[in-house]
Parts: structure tokens; C-alpha cells; sequence
């Protein structure tokens, strides 16, 4: 126990050195979910609040190319533009207009409704044009078919045009509405906010971006000849490297309290963004952030423990850290992905952690829930150690 005291002395000292290391270690995922959650949160409120402007041109004139205007200005979504600078548009104008990115969609309805064009912008992200495309074909779509709906009911009932526009107009306002909720429990006291969603990838993004100070303390000993004289001494390889997993943990609960803290008080006070909750299922928070922690030690042990300088370690390390951070969720949401990448991110422990806080945080799910990713953790953590001592017992 005594040796187990010392080299975890040893290993706290050596981290404690290294203030610019820890500088890194705790300012970076601060300020990556600093600057991450205030453009998520502007963007969503440009979508909320911003109409997006359709550059319209109507060579019909007619009473249903009107009503696709009016329909399009009441659906709250977009703002139509028919001339610029106070002069009509013409269709040329329009064109290069829309290919210049002036405006990012254009909609063309030709003489007696011949044809109706969407002409979007070349270099609009496909998701983006998608989604405006998409709503302007809807709505379209459910303009055309009112229209052949009130023409059908006034070619059966000639003479009763009035008394079906009423009816038509009685049965729009008396619609039910159809409002937006989500998938939680009534007796939930959590509810999904950006913070929520987007607190857990950091936390595990922290955590096993300790692979960088981990790793290197390793490589150090290594070239140093600190771990031939270590070897020298009677302690074993399990006794160094879990003194060493001690420590790191004991980081990662700091790095954890730290992202809640960001994500509690910080996000709110100086951002106007709403606080993290963190629900009253402590134990699995506990349990879900020793795992995640054990995880992340094991990776740094791992990548330590196989390169040979601290290059090899930096570069590898930090480039597969931001690889699953990416195909995990951290900055991207995963469902937005391509299928391989979605099974692909199933075998990242990044994955995993950020599963089990979603669950905890936002789904407020029971721990028999979060028990598979738990024990995948702790499996992953099993694997990096056995691969780091048997490496390190095979050097010299």
C-alpha cells in the first residue's frame, strides 16, 4: 500500500508541474463549449426567428399564383421578394440573382400556371436547400390541391360558391392545432434544452483528452530512464500504472464537475442559454462518470504505452480523439450521418459515455438502462490495461 502511496505522490507531483498542460486540459473543452453552445443556440435562433427570403417572380398573375404567395407569407417561414430596389423583377434578373447567392431560393411561376420552378442556390449545403425546397413543395402542393378540391365541390353545386367558401374557411379555422411536445415522462423534471444535448459530448471529450499529459508522462519516464529505475526498485507494472489511473481519475471527476459547472451556471449567466439539469439519479451519474473516467485513463495508458516519442503520442492521440468525438456527437449529431458512420460510432467509447448522460440527463431512463454502455466502458478499460502491461513488461 505504502508503494501504491508513493507512486501515486509521484505521479501527482509530475502532473502539477506541468501548468500549461493543465492549462489545456481544463481551458479547452471550456471554451470549445463556450464557443460551440453559443452558435448552436444563435442558430437556432435565427431559424426560430428569421424568416428565409424567396425571391419570387409570377409571369401568371393569376388568382392561384397569388394564393401560393399568400400561403407562403402565412406560413410564417418565408418572406417573398418581388422586386429589389424598387423595380420588377425580370426573369434574367432572377436568375442570376439566385446564382450570385443573393438570395438562397427563387420561385418561378410561369404564364397560366404553365410550370412552376424552385431555383435554388448552387452553393447552398444540400440539408439547408433541402429543408426550404421541401417546405415550398409542401405548400405548394397543398394549395393546388385546395384549389382542385373548391373547383371540384362548385362543378357538383353550381350557383353555391359563397356557401362553400364559408364552409371551406369555417373548417380551416376550426382545425386542431397541432403543437410541438416531446417524448419524456409526465413525471419528468428535466426538460431537453440545447445545454442538455450538448453538454455530455464535452464531458467525455475532456475526459479522454487527457490521453495528451497521460501519454506523455509515460513516453517521458520511458526516455528519461525514470521507469528503468522504477523497475529496478520491488514494485510491479500493475503498481505504477494504477497509482497512475488513480490520479487521472481523480482528473477526470475534476474535469466532469467542471463541465456541469459550465453548464449550470457559466451557459446561463453570460450567454442567456438554459441551465444544465442534472435530475436526482445520482447514483447513476456517479457510476456512468467512473466508467467514462476509467475508459478514457485506459485509452491514455494505451496510447502511451505503444508509441515512442511524444510526437507519435500527440498526433495519435489527439487526431482519434477528435475522430470519435466527431463520429460520436460531440459536435454533430449522429443521426444526421451517413448509416456506416452511425454503426461505426456504436464501437466508440466516446459514444458510449455520451449515451449513457443522455439517457440520465434528457431521457431520465433507470440505470438497468445504462448498464450495457457501463459495462462496454469498463470492457474497453480491461482491454487498454491488459494491452498497456503486456507492453510494458516486454521492454527492457
Amino acid at each position: 500500500m505504502f508503494k501504491f502511496f508513493a507512486g501515486t505522490r509521484k505521479e501527482f507531483l509530475i502532473l502539477i508541474r506541468d501548468l500549461p498542460g493543465l492549462g489545456i486540459l481544463f481551458l479547452m473543452p471550456v471554451l470549445l463549449i463556450m464557443i460551440v453552445s453559443l452558435a448552436q443556440k444563435n442558430a437556432l435562433k435565427s431559424s426560430k426567428e428569421n424568416k428565409t427570403e424567396i425571391l419570387f417572380l409570377d409571369k401568371s398573375q393569376s388568382a392561384f399564383s397569388k394564393q401560393v404567395s399568400g400561403n407562403l407569407e402565412a406560413s410564417g417561414l418565408f418572406t417573398m421578394i418581388t422586386s429589389v430596389k424598387g423595380k420588377k423583377i425580370s426573369e434574367p434578373t432572377f436568375t442570376a440573382l439566385v446564382s450570385k447567392g443573393k438570395y438562397p431560393v427563387g420561385l418561378l411561376i410561369t404564364e397560366q400556371d404553365s410550370a412552376i420552378r424552385i431555383i435554388s442556390d448552387p452553393s447552398l449545403q444540400p440539408s439547408y436547400k433541402n429543408a426550404i425546397t421541401g417546405s415550398l413543395t409542401y405548400l405548394i402542393k397543398g394549395t393546388q390541391s385546395r384549389i382542385a378540391i373548391e373547383v371540384l365541390l362548385k362543378r357538383m353545386a353550381p350557383g353555391m360558391d359563397e356557401t362553400i367558401n364559408s364552409m371551406i374557411n369555417s373548417s380551416i379555422q376550426h382545425m386542431t392545432p397541432v403543437n410541438e411536445v416531446f417524448a419524456v415522462s409526465d413525471k419528468s423534471v428535466i426538460k431537453p434544452t440545447l445545454t442538455q444535448n450538448t453538454v455530455p459530448g464535452f464531458i467525455l471529450f475532456a475526459m479522454f483528452f487527457i490521453v495528451l499529459p497521460l501519454s506523455g508522462s509515460l513516453i517521458s519516464e520511458k526516455s528519461e530512464g525514470s521507469y528503468q529505475r522504477l523497475k529496478t526498485l520491488p514494485v510491479t507494472i500493475g503498481t505504477i500504472l494504477s497509482s497512475k489511473v488513480l490520479v487521472y481519475l481523480i482528473v477526470c471527476t475534476i474535469q466532469f464537475l467542471l463541465m456541469v459547472f459550465v453548464g449550470m451556471w457559466l451557459l446561463p449567466a453570460f450567454f442567456g442559454i438554459p441551465a444544465l439539469q442534472l435530475g436526482n439519479q445520482y447514483l447513476s451519474i456517479i457510476v456512468a462518470t467512473i466508467a467514462a473516467s476509467l475508459a478514457a485513463v485506459g485509452f491514455g495508458l494505451m496510447v502511451g504505452s505503444l508509441a515512442s516519442t511524444n510526437g507519435q503520442a500527440s498526433i495519435f492521440g489527439s487526431m482519434t480523439i477528435v475522430i470519435l468525438g466527431v463520429l460520436s456527437g460531440t459536435f454533430l449529431p449522429v443521426y444526421l450521418m451517413p448509416d456506416f458512420l452511425q454503426y461505426l460510432s456504436l464501437a466508440s467509447p466516446i459514444r458510449w459515455g455520451i449515451d449513457n448522460y443522455l439517457d440520465i440527463f434528457i431521457r431520465e431512463t433507470p440505470f438497468w438502462s445504462i448498464f450495457p454502455n457501463i459495462l462496454y466502458l469498463l470492457l474497453f478499460f480491461v482491454f487498454a490495461m491488459t494491452i498497456s502491461i503486456l507492453n510494458f513488461a516486454k521492454q527492457k
